[in-house]
């Protein structure tokens, strides 16, 4: 297991070196940045555990979903980041703030995995080789049905079956936790409406709907003490309704390919089958659980200690726009006046002469408050060589009086435009928060850098450029 444990952590390392020469335009599988994501429900027994051998491979968020135990505080002591969600809003909503942190936090991809230690830690490096080897958006990682406990093993795959069916290809676990989901995504993710289980589900559909590439790595099938928080009927009502949604869906987009003629019986027929396979899945779910109760052992009038509440406040949503290749490289900055946080205006193309720094960022984004002191270092070293403009949205989480707050914190006295036109960061596909664009003296885009910028990337930037 050590040799396995060094050769993991040397691949971890490589994919998370995203900055190591600081003069990539563009993020890949290849010099990725890999989270690992574990959202908990009352898992205090587990969870310390499943976060100390997950941090061998990867850094790692978990967000507590409303637990009424001590999960998030054995989260915090075993070395994770926590985001505590209150009340319980379910396993999809939990994955949703986690995808957005994700996001906020300049990451490239993540990796699911279950608190109660159904997922082994000790096979993260097979998802990281996949996405090193082949960077799918979607790597599933697939268990052996046939080692499940009953009635898991038959919900599984008629599940399995149903889904297929509906997406018009096989998909042989649709319903594993234990993925990795690449940056975008989690950003399609993101307009997604479901709470619970379901929300893994459709992922493949979102997946498959946009072209993007899915995978799959084998992993064990792993049954303990731990407690099921999936109520029977509703999770099953729940995933009827994406299998009639994917199958409307998938329909939708092959309708032109149907053979002419098909009778439309036979066309119906799998889809008129499944009430009758939904209740008989139901019932012997039901009757193996002893209805939906989580606990049913507990007596009648139990009341069990509820800790402090917690606050949760979700990130703030990144403006909304969609992703585009990027077509400004090598191209001339794109003609736009800015209004600086003074009121003086500042056109892009009357900087020619100097090296810029475009660089988008929030004030409550973590990554901005570690690379400002650099960015403001530089340009007081460089003096009229160099030159950082800033751009941030007073309408995107923070007011103006936040962003005065915040360089008089930091003793920024660095360019800051005020902007919320959309027009702007769809034209240079900002997707996250912080991005910045570096443009030589002709004027023209040399490179987009993703994530936090460090001395050494700065070094290597103004070593080409200057």
């Amino acid at each position: 297991m050590g040799g396995k444990k060094c050769i993991a952590a040397a691949l971890a390392s490589r994919l998370q070196s995203g900055r190591a020469n600081g003069v990539s335009s563009q993020s890949s599988s290849g010099d990725a940045r890999v989270l690992a994501l574990i959202p908990a429900y009352n898992e205090e027994a587990h969870i310390a555990d499943v976060v100390t051998r997950t941090r061998a491979y990867l850094p790692v968020l978990v967000v507590d979903d409303g637990s009424k135990d001590h999960s998030a505080e054995r989260a915090e002591a075993a070395g994770a980041d926590v985001l505590r969600q209150v009340p319980n809003q379910g396993k999809g909503a939990a994955l949703h703030a986690g995808f957005r942190w994700a996001l906020e936090h300049g990451y490239a991809a993540v990796i699911m995995l279950d608190a109660d230690g159904q997922h082994d830690p000790d096979e993260i490096p097979r998802f990281l080789e996949a996405y090193a080897a082949r960077g799918a958006d979607l790597i599933i990682g697939e268990r052996e049905f046939r080692r499940m406990p009953f009635p898991r093993n038959l919900s599984n795959t008629l599940g399995r079956w149903m889904f297929s069916w509906a997406l018009g290809q096989t998909v042989r676990d649709n319903q594993s936790g234990y993925r990795l989901v690449s940056r975008r995504l989690m950003e399609a993710m993101l307009a997604s409406v479901e709470q619970g289980f379901e929300f893994e589900v459709e992922m493949i559909l979102i997946a498959v709907q946009r072209g993007y590439t899915l995978d799959a790595v084998p992993i064990s099938t792993i049954y303990g003490d731990e407690v099921s928080h999936i109520r029977p009927g509703p999770h099953i009502a729940n995933f009827f309704r994406v299998v009639r949604h994917t199958r409307r869906s998938m329909q939708a987009a092959r309708r032109k390919q149907r053979p002419a003629g098909a009778p439309a019986l036979v066309r119906w027929l799998p889809l008129l089958a499944l009430p009758l396979i939904g209740i008989v899945v139901a019932g012997v779910i039901l009757t193996r659980s002893g209805g939906d109760d989580p606990n049913p052992t507990a007596p009648a009038g139990a009341s069990f200690p509820t800790p402090a509440p917690v606050t949760f406040i979700p990130p703030t949503p990144l403006p909304t726009v969609e992703p585009q290749p990027d077509a400004l490289h090598d191209q001339p900055v794109p003609d736009f006046t800015l209004t600086l946080l003074d009121g003086e205006a500042l056109r892009l193309r009357d900087l020619e002469g100097q090296v810029v720094f475009l660089n988008f960022w929030a004030t409550w984004c973590e990554p901005c408050k570690e690379e400002m002191p650099a960015l403001q270092a530089m340009q007081d070293e460089h003096g009229g060589e160099v030159r950082v403009v800033t751009i941030t949205d007073p309408q995107s989480g923070q007011t103006e009086e936040d962003i005065r707050a915040f360089l008089d914190t930091y003793d920024l006295s660095l360019d800051v435009a005020l902007s919320s036109d959309l027009e702007l960061y769809q034209t240079f596909g900002v997707l996250q928060i912080p991005t910045t664009f570096v443009i030589d003296r002709s004027g023209t885009v040399r490179y987009r850098h993703l994530g936090a910028l460090h001395p050494e990337d700065l070094d290597a930037f103004l070593d080409e450029l200057l």
